[in-house]
């Protein structure tokens, strides 16, 4: 992999273009900020975003963790792929393109479906009995992250979000966030789809006993473990974005917990992260935290995932990246220098 660095050598000349614009200094407050990190990403403004969902099924439902039966995979995928769910309304209001891909559901879709076809497994194993994901299946996932996203890139997408579909994978994302943070499994471990306070400690019994199966702590290695293969195809996917100098909107738990692996391998990769919103999720500031991510953009109590909350905050991030190249500087408005006037005072 080749992730560039972040040119920060551009930051003082971007914030000299930011205090040039036609408005009091810092105003915008974290908008602002927000502009000067997406410039040194991509110093152009933001035009088309593209949000892949991937869907996969978990062998780890056996163990009764959800309450959600597992054809909910599937159906939801034939929901999103036709204009239904939160999803895809939210696509649809944002002006984002959304794929529903299908990489280890329990189904076979039709080509009518608009489910994009890269199955590369019929779900994952219960990784309280064997590794979640065979290891070659696993590369496949990666490999198909990266593709659709070159794809996207192909086609004219200049920002990139994710979004997951899959009974069971919050388990699988507090597994490995727990292994991979080393902190308690109950801070890092929610209710999911509404599990009483029993289920609740159940599920949490049953992240403990697989780590203690899976004791291996290398992120690669806990991917195959306890990972689920939306999870992997969501990993290459960061990391070709990343590549090809994109910003990634972050979004919820779940895929928070696949941008935790993706780092873990290639630390570069945290600079193109934009964290969407704090999922209401327990645990989701925890591996924001891990990754070193700024303060989230939004704080709803949103813990749907589908990608809603980078769907959500995109109509900032496309805002924020037309400050510094779209705005109008004092001098092009014609406008008295306020903020020089306040540098000779001393003031900024």
């Amino acid at each position: 992999m080749s992730i560039p660095p972040i040119d920060r050598s551009s930051l003082v000349r971007y914030q000299h273009i930011l205090m040039s614009k036609a408005m009091p200094p810092h105003s915008l407050g974290r908008l602002s900020d927000l502009a000067l990190d997406l410039a040194m990403i991509r110093p152009r403004p933001l035009k088309h975003l593209s949000l892949l969902l991937f869907a996969a099924d978990h062998g780890i439902v056996e163990e009764g963790v959800t309450h959600s039966p597992v054809e909910i995979t599937y159906q939801q995928c034939l929901n999103f792929a036709r204009g239904g769910g939160a999803c895809s309304l939210f696509a649809s209001q944002v002006d984002a393109a959304l794929a529903v891909i299908d990489v280890a559901v329990k189904h076979t879709f039709s080509i009518s479906d608009n489910v994009v076809d890269r199955k590369v497994a019929w779900g994952s194993r219960n990784f309280l009995t064997a590794p979640a994901l065979e290891r070659e299946a696993c590369l496949k996932a990666v490999e198909t992250g990266r593709q659709l996203v070159l794809q996207a890139h192909e086609r004219g997408c200049d920002a990139i979000a994710f979004g997951e579909m899959g009974v069971g994978n919050t388990t699988s994302a507090s597994s490995m966030a727990a292994a991979l943070t080393g902190l308690p499994v109950p801070s890092l471990t929610g209710k999911g789809s509404g599990l009483s306070d029993a289920e609740l400690l159940h599920k949490i019994a049953v992240i403990e006993q697989a780590l203690i199966l899976h004791p291996q702590r290398a992120p690669f290695e806990v991917l195959c473990n306890l990972g689920g293969y939306e999870l992997a195809a969501i990993v290459g996917g960061m990391w070709q974005a990343a590549e090809l100098g994109l910003p990634i909107l972050l979004d919820g738990y779940v895929v928070s917990s696949a941008a935790l692996v993706a780092v873990k391998l290639e630390p570069a990769l945290a600079d193109y992260l934009i964290t969407c919103h704090r999922s209401a999720m327990q645990g989701h500031q925890a591996i924001l935290d891990a990754i070193g991510c700024k303060p989230p953009l939004l704080d709803l109590a949103m813990q749907l995932g589908e990608g809603t909350g980078a769907l959500a905050a995109w109509p900032l991030v496309r805002l924020a990246s037309r400050i510094l190249f779209e705005m109008t500087s004092f001098e092009e408005g014609n406008v008295t220098n306020s903020t020089a006037l306040l540098a000779q005072l001393g003031v900024v």
